[in-house]
């Protein structure tokens, strides 16, 4: 054992295994080596309660959930304080002291550096984990060295905000958290699985998860890999469909899970969570659309923040016309979120020519030939969709040609798509009772 990362995995491997003697002991080592390090005395509070000594363990709880969030770890902080929820319902200062640091208008709020976490690359001096100290002489020095925080209580002038917590008041900010959930996955350990419908999105504290997606008659493929802070399954927010791949933990990891529909009851009761509810979900959907769309990729991310700015979002119902078959081209579209129907007509019929989903473009057809719209666009669910117009977009293709092409290469395979749509023979369905064996 060479580094401190391979003691945390012994630690977590001990603690896992119930062996909470060998945990704790390790746990220890672990604060004395790495004192500005968070997640150790964590872990020391976590085996403390495992063995029984509540009070203890809720000691070393609420000093670390106060350290953690004057330090900059305000998500670290909110596991501490949902655990103390769990064991001491009457501790709403300690909520109300993280809601007042990091609620909106807090004048901590800013960009200020956090303090630092030493990494897990540092080498270990020789430490004898044999030699294991009786259970009940190793509870009250491991629960004093975790709960003593002074040596590393030097704290940065402003504080990271909390992405949708931060930009609520104090009393939105307490009410929100008490609709999240506090999650502990081992490694190995599904998250949320493909197919399964989205009911919750989460916020990873600590530790490490891989996204994976399996095809059918596939092996799964992994498609990122998100540790620290990362936001993941937002789509329930809006959506309760399928989810479209499973997150998977690679190690012990804490996660805060937020249920859609209770924070949706919440935000019907308290209009600044709707406000801020609908910000936290649009900024998430531009990120997501702004990272996979192909519309975006030649620009860096400056450049897409700015075109970003320039579109204009609506929010459509369903059987709402977005664009008018033979109708002037008003400009670019890019839809956000939600299906909306592409549909054409041939003669006296209409003719489904395409469903549309979140990142697609259209409408880039009129703007290119200057000719009218070569079919209907219409919401066919709730959607949000961006808005471009055509004196932006040509300012927009003439700055940047690789745009211009990928709107004339998706042009043309629509055009060629809807010629063979529209001249595909026609298919009769037959009854039985009508088929002639020749």
């Amino acid at each position: 054992m060479n580094t401190l990362h391979e003691l945390r995995a012994y630690a977590d491997e001990k603690l896992f295994q119930q062996d909470y003697p060998a945990a704790l002991h390790a746990y220890t080592a672990l604060v004395r080596l790495d004192p500005a390090g968070l997640d150790a005395r964590l872990r020391v509070a976590d085996t403390l309660l495992a063995v029984g000594e509540v009070q203890h363990a809720a000691e070393v709880y609420t000093v670390l959930a106060r350290h953690a969030a004057h330090a900059g770890y305000p998500l670290r902080a909110l596991v501490a304080a949902k655990i103390l929820e769990a064991l001491e319902p009457q501790l709403a200062p300690l909520i109300a002291s993280i809601a007042k640091l990091y609620a909106e208008g807090s004048e901590r709020l800013g960009r200020g550096l956090r303090l630092s976490m030493t990494g897990d690359a540092n080498p270990l001096p020789e430490i004898d984990l044999e030699q294991l100290p009786e259970l009940a002489e190793l509870v009250p020095v491991a629960a004093a060295l975790a709960a003593d925080v002074s040596a590393v209580a030097i704290y940065p002038e402003q504080l990271p905000p909390i992405p949708l917590f931060s930009d609520l008041p104090e009393d939105a900010f307490s009410r929100l958290l008490s609709e999240v959930n506090l999650l502990r996955v081992r490694p190995g350990q599904d998250v949320l699985t493909q197919g399964d419908p989205g009911r919750a999105f989460y916020v990873l504290v600590r530790g490490e998860v891989e996204v994976l997606r399996q095809n059918d008659g596939e092996p799964e493929v992994v498609l990122a890999k998100l540790a620290d802070g990362a936001i993941f399954g937002e789509m329930a927010l809006v959506s309760a469909q399928p989810r479209s791949a499973t997150v998977r933990a690679t190690s012990d990891a804490d996660l805060l899970e937020i249920d859609a529909e209770a924070l949706a009851a919440a935000a019907s009761s308290v209009p600044t969570i709707a406000a801020a509810l609908d910000r936290f979900t649009r900024q998430r959907l531009l990120g997501n659309l702004m990272a996979t769309s192909p519309f975006f990729r030649p620009l860096d991310r400056k450049q897409r923040l700015d075109l970003v700015r320039r579109f204009s979002a609506h929010d459509l119902t369903p059987g709402t016309t977005i664009i008018e078959e033979g109708s002037p081209g008003r400009g670019l579209y890019l839809l956000l979120h939600g299906q909306a129907d592409v549909s054409k007509r041939d003669g006296d019929e209409k003719v489904l020519l395409a469903t549309l989903g979140p990142t697609d473009v259209f409408g880039e057809i009129s703007l290119l030939g200057e000719e009218p719209t070569t079919a209907s666009v219409t919401a066919a669910t709730q959607c949000t969709v961006l808005f471009l117009s055509r004196e932006l977009f040509q300012k927009l293709a003439e700055a940047v040609p690789e745009i211009r092409d990928y709107v004339e290469e998706l042009s043309d395979e629509r055009r060629m798509d809807t010629r063979l749509t529209l001249s595909a023979p026609q298919v009769y369905e037959l009854d039985l009772d009508d088929l002639v064996l020749i």
